[in-house]
């Protein structure tokens, strides 16, 4: 045996692996989340186009498109579909700009939310290995 092993020590293996629950969640909101945030963004377009909200009146309305596209569609039957679908849509550019900032903060806040509750609940700081932080106080030099 060399100088630094111990014969008696019992070595734990940690669990590394995910909570299924927890990869479940995230699944879920990875879906549940955008569709959450297109409801939401479909009330508040709704109400702020009625009460007066600076929304440019370009996002308002149904999107237009290219001329050439729609030369494209008429050769391809799905992209004519497809682009009638979209044309049929009313606020349909407001609706995608609120639903991407809607998501972007109910993310953000789900981060911060989830950093708090993994400092509380989450392992400590310092291993056991690790040494404790030093206690000496740096004096600022002046020249």
């Amino acid at each position: 045996m060399g100088k630094y092993t111990f014969a008696n020590r019992q070595t734990s293996r940690p669990r590394r692996d995910v909570h299924p629950v927890m990869r479940g969640i995230g699944c879920i909101m990875i879906i549940l989340v955008p569709l959450l945030a297109f409801g939401s963004a479909v009330l508040l377009v709704n109400y702020g186009a009625a009460n007066g909200w600076p929304i440019p009146p370009t996002w308002l309305g149904a999107p237009t498109f290219h001329p050439l596209l729609w030369r494209f569609s008429q050769t391809s039957a799905p992209i004519a579909a497809v682009l009638n679908f979209f044309q049929a849509q009313n606020n349909l550019t407001a609706n995608l700009i609120f639903t991407f900032a809607i998501t972007v903060l109910v993310g953000g806040l789900m981060s911060i939310i989830y950093g708090y509750i993994y400092t509380i609940f989450g392992p400590p700081r310092y291993g056991p290995t690790d040494a404790p932080p030093s206690r000496v106080k740096v004096k600022k030099y002046s020249r």
